[in-house]
């Protein structure tokens, strides 16, 4: 049984006393921006290589492995699947229940990000609906479409690996693909999911802008 502490710390930190007060066992001390994903991260993917069954893994919290809902919940998934305890110690449990609790959380990130697709969908479907209702209705970017899906259907092994919640060293490794190509490709994924929000936001806002005028019209109308 080997006990492992992770810690996170900003590339331009110059004290880490306050985390390593808190650290257990052997330090993995990762110098990193949060905004780079855990299991991109260089020291993170030497703890998942050595990581098992017997192991004890000590994170301060789960902000440590991302600073977004996609990142940490691919970094709880890849810790799990070493079978190691994963003692997330803001949490305050019991290393018997650690790894109850990160399932839990992992569970309640898978439905807040459903909850956020389905919502995003709905309002996308919804403005649409009005922008052609009032022929103001142009369609999407259509060649950029194309181009991603044409772009999708080439990468298509390595983007299901990452929507499985493989490292970017596993999907090397099963693809056969560099390491370097497979982040490529999670950069430019997130970029389009990125994309397709704004879209639906900006025909949201756009409905939203002309109902006022309407309103507003009418108000005026009303007080002639």
């Amino acid at each position: 049984m080997a006990i492992y502490t992770y810690l996170r710390i900003s590339p331009v930190a110059t004290a880490k006393i306050q985390q390593q007060a808190k650290a257990k066992g052997k330090l993995f001390i990762e110098k990193c921006p949060v905004t780079l994903p855990f299991i991109e991260r260089p020291r993170a993917q030497e703890l998942l290589e050595i990581l098992g069954e017997d192991d004890v893994l000590n994170i301060g919290d789960i902000d440590k492995l991302g600073d977004n809902p996609v990142d940490i919940l691919q970094g709880l998934e890849a810790l799990l699947k070493t079978n190691a305890t994963i003692n997330i110690q803001k949490f305050d449990v019991e290393e018997a229940h650690a790894n109850a609790g990160v399932k839990s959380v992992i569970s309640a990130i898978k439905t807040l990000l459903h909850m956020k697709e389905y919502q995003v969908q709905e309002k996308t479907v919804e403005g649409i609906a009005r922008a052609k209702a009032e022929g103001k209705y142009k369609g999407g970017k259509k060649g950029r479409k194309m181009n991603f899906e044409r772009w999708s259907e080439r990468n298509k092994d390595v983007i299901e690996a990452l929507q499985s919640g493989l490292t970017t060293k596993e999907i090397s490794e099963l693809t056969g693909v560099g390491k370097t190509q497979v982040s490529r490709v999670r950069k430019r994924l997130r970029e389009f999911n990125a994309e397709q929000q704004q879209e639906a936001l900006e025909i949201q806002n756009t409905s939203a802008a002309d109902n006022n005028t309407i309103e507003v019209n009418e108000a005026e109308m009303a007080s002639i």
